[in-house]
């Protein structure tokens, strides 16, 4: 029987379920180092996720439990049970509350406290977010980021350890439908796994990208997924606004598919064509043959990229 290999504790299992991939990665954290000790990517066989949502329920599960065996197999037979992921989604909806709290005596501020604090303005964050949009959809709020702290009514970087007459912070904080939600945690489970965690997929890429010492600058994060294009903008050193737009690379697959009149896994296979390779021949759905260059796909898709990349920098404007 092979040796478990025993690694330092917490062992953190993350998945990001995008809609055209499934990531797993299992690591530790050492001091500011996270460690990966295991990894395994798997690309969807169908269209089961479209623009960040699960369209197949069974079918992602039976993806995020290969991943899960793939990776229980590089930790030497270790158990996975519980997993941290990233969301992402059609529609998401965004707003700001403050948690405010006053205290009856001078009071040394502890993380209890900011925990407090934070939960309060989220909760505000929903009562605002529900007043601007008038609808029956139920909203989950899957992350959150702190803007500004304020001490005593002055502002502050960090609460922890000051004495306080009063506290607050602003909190924006963000909501996805429930059936994205819901679908998430049904795929999940199908696989034996638990969520320990979720955040919003720019909340989890913006801490690798952006570090806290440049947030001082005027600085906006768009990360292109398949499914979805998603942004963070950051000023004066807070995150200041998150948004998503339904657009991204499966929108060039889609239009090489009716140029072309191939299937879905042959326009990937185009659009992910080298500059520096001089044809590509492909067969149509009729099993014709084909012979395209580079620069007939680029000048194809030119009209599409400018239409997205419009959208982005409209959405990054509004944000």
């Amino acid at each position: 029987m092979t040796a478990v290999t025993k690694y330092p504790e917490p062992l953190v299992f993350g998945l990001d379920i995008g809609t055209r991939s499934i990531v797993g990665t299992v690591g530790y954290k050492e001091g500011n180092q996270f460690n990966i000790v295991a990894q395994c990517v798997k690309f969807h066989d169908t269209r089961a996720m479209l623009d960040g949502q699960i369209h197949d329920i069974n079918k992602v599960g039976e993806e995020i439990l290969y991943v899960k065996e793939k990776l229980e197999q590089q930790l030497s037979g270790r158990k996975l049970k519980e997993v941290c992921i990233a969301a992402a989604g059609r529609v998401l909806k965004t707003a700001v509350g403050r948690g405010y709290y006053e205290f009856p005596d001078t009071t040394v501020v502890n993380q209890e406290y900011i925990h407090s604090l934070e939960m309060l303005g989220v909760e505000k964050a929903h009562e605002q977010m529900l007043q601007e949009n008038d609808s029956n959809v139920k909203f989950f709020c899957v992350g959150y980021t702190v803007i500004k702290y304020y001490l005593n009514d002055f502002e502050i970087g960090n609460l922890e350890g000051h004495k306080a007459h009063n506290i607050a912070a602003d909190v924006l904080a963000t909501f996805l439908p429930e059936e994205v939600v819901d679908g998430l945690y049904a795929a999940v489970s199908q696989a034996n796994l638990e969520i320990s965690n979720m955040t919003l997929e720019p909340i989890a890429a913006i801490q690798v990208a952006i570090p806290e010492n440049y947030r001082l600058l005027n600085i906006a994060l768009v990360d292109v997924g398949a499914g979805t294009s998603d942004i963070c903008v950051t000023r004066d050193g807070s995150i200041i606004g998150y948004g998503m737009l339904p657009k991204a690379g499966d929108e060039l697959s889609e239009a090489l598919v009716k140029e072309y009149l191939v299937d879905f896994a042959t326009a990937e296979k185009i659009k992910m064509i080298g500059p520096r390779k001089k044809s590509l021949t492909y067969k149509d759905i009729m099993g014709i043959s084909h012979k395209i260059t580079p620069q007939e796909v680029y000048d194809k898709l030119d009209t599409i990229i400018d239409d997205i990349t419009g959208q982005i920098a409209a959405k990054i404007v509004e944000l």
